[in-house]
């Protein structure tokens, strides 16, 4: 009988709670190598539900954190390792964001930043030209990266709905900078607030590969 996603799950997740940093990413590249998942689906399918399993107490802090911040690590050595993977789809992608930039952060203060990775990975896997630059970027730093990169588009993640108070005068700030500029926004603080991208002047929202591919087409 065939694994299913399920069955990838269970033992990518074992790997994880085990800190085996070799088996895991071995095992996850090994899904790769024999065609079972693409990097969008083993991102979305396997990784991010790893991840998002896990729930730290306030409590209990400072007992399991750790705990969290290796499994966290382990995630990232397997997206790293997937950059081969990466290009390879790209290639076959039919690169419809080609001649397009896009730029992504977190804003200041924001840490949670590998959904906001695995995103610029869908837009490189789309052909787009992609600058990740870096989780808690203040205002400025933001102003200044987008001068120098001159993207069509910024997409900003925020996990901490504690930071989307900020949102409102960054956005205002990059259009200003740049007109015809589009921001748009990631992460789940906006899903747990009940708030919307028009709420905080941005375009839209991109939370998946499917998003991000739409966006790539429409914009063709």
């Amino acid at each position: 009988m065939a694994d299913t996603v399920k069955d990838y799950l269970a033992r990518f997740t074992a790997h994880l709670e085990a800190r085996d940093l070799e088996n895991a990413v071995a095992y996850a590249l090994s899904l790769l190598s024999e065609g079972k998942r693409d990097v969008p689906e083993l991102y979305e399918g396997i990784l991010a539900p790893a991840l998002n399993r896990i729930e730290v107490p306030r409590a209990q802090e400072d007992a399991r954190i750790w705990q969290e911040h290796i499994q966290s690590a382990i995630v990232q050595a397997v997206m790293g390792a997937s950059w081969p993977y990466v290009l390879s789809q790209r290639e076959h992608s039919g690169k419809p964001g080609s001649g397009r930039r896009v730029m992504l952060a977190c804003p200041e203060e924001e840490y949670h930043e590998i959904g906001i990775r695995m995103g610029a990975d869908f837009f490189r896997i789309l052909g787009f030209d992609t600058a990740y630059i870096g989780c808690n970027t203040p205002r400025g730093t933001l102003l200044h990266a987008a001068g120098t990169i001159q993207p069509d588009i910024v997409v900003l993640s925020v996990t901490n709905y504690l930071n989307l108070a900020q949102l409102p005068a960054t956005i205002q700030a990059l259009k200003a900078a740049k007109p015809g500029l589009k921001v748009y926004l990631a992460g789940s603080a906006l899903k747990h607030t009940g708030k919307s991208a028009a709420d905080f002047q941005a375009d839209g929202m991109l939370n998946t590969f499917v998003d991000v591919k739409k966006l790539a087409e429409v914009a063709k």
